[in-house]
């Protein structure tokens, strides 16, 4: 994918190879550059993939700084201001939009073609952006993401409006599943797209569960718990927890639990065995080995999956693999 962007710093920047400050959240095999004047610091972190393309800016101001930059493509941006205690201000300066990336609150941009201009005050802030496809989000999908479909229009129409979503909860979460990402990359391997997709979809997904406008949260708590559940057991395998699941829709698991149960009639631990169980099914006839499975559905090693299918139907994983793709083969 191509960098939809280009920006300009004043001549007092100069580029440097060792910064003084060191990033904070490392990307691996990023292209990296860093700029330093007499007061501030800006270091650049970029990564091309095919599907996406990932940017990332730490700035170290001691004095407040205007970055002109220019939108050179329409493009969708899922965008992260993190550590940052103020808020930061951009403007379009061809027409009337303007923006607020608040602290602790992401947020989706439509970023029509044009000269933008960005106002940061002096501190440690860190810009997180993904240029994402508008093509992935499809019906019936696009459903439950009904706070994007005007922006995912826009870009279709390659709108010269730019527009910005509702904004959503950042926080230690996010930014774990961020840190994963990041130490994930690998452009050497051939899965690479398949891995920066995979994250990508899943920090999108974790995004409409922590939206901050009420009129999109008229799901009842126990709809999204088990729509968080099943996103969850998906991406992280044996790695998910109900506690992870209760804290990211601001609810004490006690409370959660026993709402989901009188619901559904199952406990969300019963729920998330039965999903792993069928993510395990899934993965295990696609391997020759137990622990290429295992490693997949985030086990710590194939004796640990043993255990959990023996406890849950009895069988061994050997058995549970035979099994497995006996089902296909009728």
């Amino acid at each position: 994918m191509k960098k939809p962007y280009n920006f300009t710093l004043t001549a007092d920047y100069r580029i440097v190879s060792c910064a003084k400050q060191p990033i904070t959240f490392p990307i691996r095999y990023s292209q990296e550059t860093h700029w330093e004047s007499p007061t501030n610091q800006i270091s650049e972190q970029l990564f091309d993939g095919r599907f996406a393309y990932l940017y990332y800016y730490e700035y170290w101001l001691s004095e407040p700084m205007e970055v002109p930059f220019e939108i050179t493509l329409e493009d969708l941006h899922l965008l992260y201001p993190l550590l940052t205690e103020q808020s930061i201000f951009g403007k379009k300066e061809d027409h009337d939009f303007t923006f607020e990336l608040s602290p602790g609150q992401g947020t989706y941009f439509y970023l029509a073609k044009g000269w933008y201009r960005l106002q940061l005050p002096a501190g440690h802030h860190i810009l997180i952006g993904f240029v994402i496809d508008a093509g992935m989000f499809r019906p019936p999908a696009l459903q439950q993401f009904r706070f994007l479909p005007k922006l995912i229009q826009a870009k279709k129409e390659r709108s010269p409006l730019s527009m910005k979503s509702i904004d959503f909860r950042v926080g230690p979460t996010t930014i774990k599943y961020l840190r994963i990402t990041f130490g994930r990359l690998n452009p050497h391997t051939l899965n690479n797209e398949h891995i920066l997709l995979k994250h990508l979809i899943f920090l999108i997904n974790l995004s409409r569960f922590k939206l901050l406008e009420d009129a999109y949260n008229d799901v009842p708590i126990h709809v999204r718990a088990k729509q968080l559940l099943a996103v969850m057991v998906s991406h992280e395998g044996a790695q998910s927890r109900i506690k992870e699941i209760a804290q990211i829709l601001h609810m004490a698991s006690a409370v959660l639990s026993r709402a989901y149960r009188k619901q559904f009639n199952i406990t969300m631990q019963e729920e998330r065995t039965n999903l792993l169980l069928a993510l395990i099914e899934q993965v295990i006839v696609e391997h020759e080995k137990l622990a290429a499975t295992a490693e997949e559905t985030g086990f710590s090693g194939h004796s640990e999956m043993n255990r959990f299918i023996h406890n849950a139907t009895g069988m061994t994983a050997t058995q549970f693999k035979a099994a497995s793709e006996q089902k296909l083969k009728r």
